[in-house]
């Protein structure tokens, strides 16, 4: 489940830098360019249903 949580966040991340750099709206843009690196961190976190990619990040 943390692959498709940290994917909703990379989206809504993403969208929010987007909207923030379209009105002009520093703040907003900083907050979604953060938002968008935890869901990618978020992402690479090794799943219960894969305990195997620990070792593959490892190598």
């Amino acid at each position: 489940m943390s692959r498709t949580k940290g994917l909703r966040q990379r989206i809504v991340g993403k969208t929010r830098q987007a909207v923030g750099e379209i009105i002009g709206d520093q703040d907003l843009h900083d907050d979604g360019k953060a938002q968008a690196e935890r869901g990618r961190d978020e992402q690479d976190k090794p799943s219960e249903l894969n305990p195997l990619k620990k070792l593959k990040q490892l190598t």
